[in-house]
């Protein structure tokens, strides 16, 4: 287990020196070709760990409009667009994990071809178009749910945490449960529009490990011994067929994230890829680094995290580590 720790923490580190030369290299690019008054010329390796130590101070630089930090307000952005994910992971699992299971134990029927041709649909939708429906519906059903921005300009919601869903609670004395439920109102349609790609995927990973589990050797067994269909499924072929898709997923974070940026942009919600495209359009090309150091350093971590949780969690993930 202490190789293996290492070998992570070495992945981790390396990556992260990657990921900092890349930040580095456009920072630099941006400096030249947007500053007005001439560069001192500087060993570029003494810049670099300059900027190194920068990135350890938890200072990415200031915002060339108002001067505010960019890792606060990036951050803070951040948190936005993880909410969404979140939000539309949650309808995705509900609805996905039964099709994905049914699928799997009434393989090559009806119900199979149906429930996996509305996968491929989903995974086929651009997600900008279905966005681009999404906002038209108001239009074609009346005003059913709201379609722009993060919440109505009635609440005035100080920022805590960033997770808009939490810090409305903390102004309950204020507005009750009425911001929160406005939150809520302005999630579902971008939440649901990015469960498209996600309830797709998801049914296909749970359909692949819900066969291989009833194709199994202590299935085939447990039938043999004369037990239910229903007590093979629930209290055998569950347990083993769900833990794998956690890893699967883990390698889709960084499209989640990037179809909930183009989300973001679509309904005009306050999330970091709004950020990051207003910040370009407005010349305040520093957000950029700042942004990619946010996003690919939660990614690193968030994955490295996960790997490390399921060998600690799953006994046929540590057998295979020790076998290694």
């Amino acid at each position: 287990m202490l190789s293996f720790l290492i070998r992570r923490l070495n992945l981790l580190l390396i990556t992260a020196f990657i990921l900092t030369i890349l930040a580095f290299a456009i920072d630099r690019t941006i400096l030249i070709h947007h500053q007005t008054q001439p560069i001192v010329q500087q060993d570029y390796v003494l810049q670099y760990f300059s900027y190194l130590w920068n990135i350890f101070s938890a200072d990415l630089g200031h915002s060339a409009l108002d001067q505010q930090p960019l890792l606060q307000r990036g951050l803070t952005f951040f948190a936005s667009t993880l909410e969404l994910c979140f939000v539309a992971l949650l309808f995705s699992c509900i609805i996905a994990i039964p099709l994905g299971l049914l699928a799997g134990l009434f393989r090559n029927t009806k119900l199979d071809y149906a429930i996996m041709t509305v996968a491929i649909i989903g995974l086929a939708l651009p997600v900008f178009w279905v966005g681009v429906m999404a906002v038209l519906l108001p239009s074609v059903w009346g005003d059913i749910l709201p379609v722009d921005g993060n919440m109505s300009l009635v609440y005035d919601i100080p920022v805590v945490t960033g997770f808009l869903l939490i810090d409305t609670l903390f102004v309950t004395s204020q507005y009750g449960l009425f911001a929160f439920f406005d939150r809520v109102a302005h999630l579902i349609l971008p939440a649901a529009v990015l469960s498209f790609f996600l309830i797709a995927e998801i049914v296909r990973l749970t359909r692949h490990s819900m066969t291989m589990v009833m194709r199994s050797n202590y299935i085939q067994t447990a039938y043999a011994k004369g037990f239910s269909r229903t007590k093979i499924v629930f209290k055998h072929a569950l347990n083993n067929a769900l833990p794998p898709i956690i890893p699967q997923l883990r390698l889709q974070l960084s499209t989640i994230l990037s179809f909930a940026m183009t989300i973001e942009i679509v309904f005009n919600l306050n999330g970091i890829g709004t950020w990051l495209f207003n910040s370009l359009k407005t010349g305040d090309y520093h957000a950029l680094p700042a942004g990619m150091l946010i996003i690919t350093g939660f990614i690193l971590m968030f994955s490295i995290a996960i790997e490390i949780t399921m060998v600690i969690i799953s006994p046929i993930r540590r057998g295979s580590l020790y076998a290694d």
